[in-house]
């Protein structure tokens, strides 16, 4: 399990390396693309630091960053969240994550739940941000897992 997820999260920051890459061609710093970019990496944050049990933490997941903090934040957020599976044993992976989401409800799940969950919704904005970039004329990164598998590869 442990493996598999490691493997997902370098995915995660691979793809998230080639999105951020193509922002550089936009004009426009006020950009929807920017924006979801800016979101993917606050709401991977804001997961980390439920899953670490951090007191009193405060992410604002709609900030938006230039492109250039895009770029850092996104590296260091792939770091930490490496850094934090490397940590947990399989077993861990059922641990059950008690947190309070963005409007003070509180909910349980496990890690494997939001671990999958981090994931699944940085690809959803990355494809939201692959078809804005289409409607600029700007050629969409190919971000798709098998891609990422083959490029290991060499």
């Amino acid at each position: 399990m442990k493996k598999y997820f490691q493997n997902l999260f370098e995915f995660n920051s691979w793809a998230n390396s080639c999105i951020v890459k193509k922002l550089f061609l936009i004009d426009d710093e006020k950009a929807d693309s920017i924006k979801l970019m800016s979101h993917i990496i606050s709401a991977q944050d804001t997961w980390l630091e439920r899953l670490k049990e951090t007191q009193n933490y405060i992410i604002d997941i709609w900030e938006i960053f230039t492109i250039q903090e895009l770029q850092i934040l996104s590296n260091k957020s792939s770091k930490e969240w490496q850094k934090f599976i490397a940590k947990i044993s399989d077993q861990n992976f059922q641990k059950i994550c008690n947190y309070k989401n963005s409007i003070g409800q509180q909910f349980s799940h496990s890690y494997h739940d939001i671990f999958t969950h981090v994931i699944n919704h940085s690809t959803y904005h990355r494809a939201q941000i692959n078809t804005q970039l289409k409607l600029k004329n700007i050629e969409p990164a190919k971000i798709d897992y098998i891609i990422f598998e083959r490029e290991k590869l060499n």
